[in-house]
């Protein structure tokens, strides 16, 4: 069986995938408090390791030196020209974050349709998979936003009259899932719509280019902690477009590992 592992900006996600491709364990927990993770094999009941990246060298190698007891084979995961029917477009195609790649992988595996795959966590990506000839799909490109708290935040920070991050809400995983009013009645609320409709805007424009690229309309994979608060105010036939998956990047794991062997 095999432990996958997406170590984000700011948690780290896993699951246990057995040889059908189901999830059996799975678990997650903030970075700083990794060393309290339990990654044992008797507790987890897996032979291998694949993971993925992008919270920097420092967490890399604290995710080295708990694995390292066990001795069990690590793969870590980089972005490449292509695998498992995705070709890559970025100009240097070993630059792209392994989480991206990973959930562009799982998207396609899971569609075989074009796409825009959003994963909302402490940035937001919107990226753009087509249709290629042989069955393939193609990763056109994409776009990186701050995410939504991180961008309420960035107000507070650089801004003197604007309220500080501890004085405007958060968007969770436990938000009430409403839509926001665009006509906001306090700079609170204005300053919570506004990182929420540009979102929204980025991913609007993305999927009316890839449209006109692919002649057809374009699922939107949402993925990551505010992906229900995203739908929910995708405007009109849009947010009926709309799919979310849950553990896309550690799905995408798993199928890189199933292309290796």
């Amino acid at each position: 069986m095999l432990l996958t592992i997406d170590a984000g900006n700011t948690r780290t996600k896993w699951a246990v995938f057995n040889r059908n491709g189901e999830i059996i364990q799975h678990g997650a927990c903030f970075n700083d408090a990794l060393a309290g993770a339990d990654f044992s094999p008797q507790l987890l009941g897996y032979d291998r390791v694949v993971i993925s990246n992008v919270a920097g060298k420092a967490h890399a190698e604290k995710l080295e030196t708990k694995l390292k007891p066990y001795k069990i084979p690590v793969r870590w995961i980089t972005a490449s020209l292509q695998v498992c029917n995705v070709v890559n477009s970025y100009t240097e195609p070993e630059t792209l974050g392994s989480d991206r790649w990973a959930a562009l992988i799982a998207t396609w595996h899971l569609q075989h349709a074009p796409c825009v795959v959003v994963n909302a966590g402490t940035a937001i990506t919107i990226d753009a998979l087509a249709n290629s000839a042989g069955n393939k799909a193609e990763f056109l490109g994409g776009m990186i936003l701050p995410g939504l708290n991180l961008m309420q935040a960035s107000l507070g920070i650089a801004t003197a009259q604007l309220p500080k991050h501890n004085a405007i809400h958060n968007f969770s995983a436990d938000s009430p899932q409403l839509a926001v009013d665009i006509f906001a009645k306090s700079t609170a609320q204005a300053i919570h719509a506004g990182a929420l409709n540009a979102v929204c805007g980025a991913i609007t424009r993305m999927v009316d280019t890839l449209t006109q690229k692919c002649a057809q309309t374009p699922f939107i994979i949402l993925s990551g902690g505010n992906a229900a608060i995203i739908q929910n105010n995708l405007a009109g036939t849009m947010a009926k477009q709309t799919v979310i998956i849950d553990n896309l990047v550690l799905t995408g794991l798993y199928l890189l590992d199933c292309s290796n062997h």
